[in-house]
């Protein structure tokens, strides 16, 4: 083999090696990635944003509605409600209390019943992700709608 085969088999063999390397490491990169295929990340859209004030003005809420995923209908839906801390600091002004999964949006609705009480309302359908009994002095009450067939069963039991 002359001088200049030896060099050009040389640098194809550098060549297949690099890319063999890269394939690998693109490889590895994928394999570390594909369990956070579907994180929400920046796909998300929030609607339905609601600030409400407790009647003794001592907390707020907030809730909306949020639709994450690719395509325009958007699988992964929730409805969130956030309670105030009193805590200022940037980030820590409120903590969530209160996520509703597979809802539209209009399906869910917050409100104060008295100072220390929240009703949150949703479809009979819908999961219930997370909800906290009691924060920060706050009681939390899940009223999901009955539906036709257990109104009617209530009924004819009386």
């Amino acid at each position: 083999m002359t001088r200049p085969a030896r060099w050009v088999h040389l640098l194809l063999e550098i060549i297949g090696g690099l890319s063999i390397f890269a394939g690998l490491a693109w490889l590895a990169l994928y394999a570390l990635s594909y369990p956070f295929r579907h994180f929400s990340g920046a796909n998300c859209d929030d609607a339905e944003l609601k600030i409400i004030t407790s009647p003794d003005g001592k907390h707020t809420i907030k809730s909306f509605h949020r639709a994450c995923g690719a395509g325009s209908e958007r699988p992964y839906q929730y409805y969130l409600v956030y309670l105030s801390t009193g805590n200022p600091n940037p980030g820590y002004e409120y903590t969530q209390v209160v996520e509703i999964r597979d809802v539209a949006i209009g399906q869910t609705t917050v409100a104060w019943d008295g100072p220390a009480q929240l009703s949150v309302t949703y479809p009979s359908s819908a999961i219930v992700g997370e909800a906290y009994a009691k924060t920060f002095g706050i009681r939390i009450v899940l009223h999901p709608p009955l539906l036709d067939d257990q109104v009617k069963a209530s009924k004819s039991t009386y």
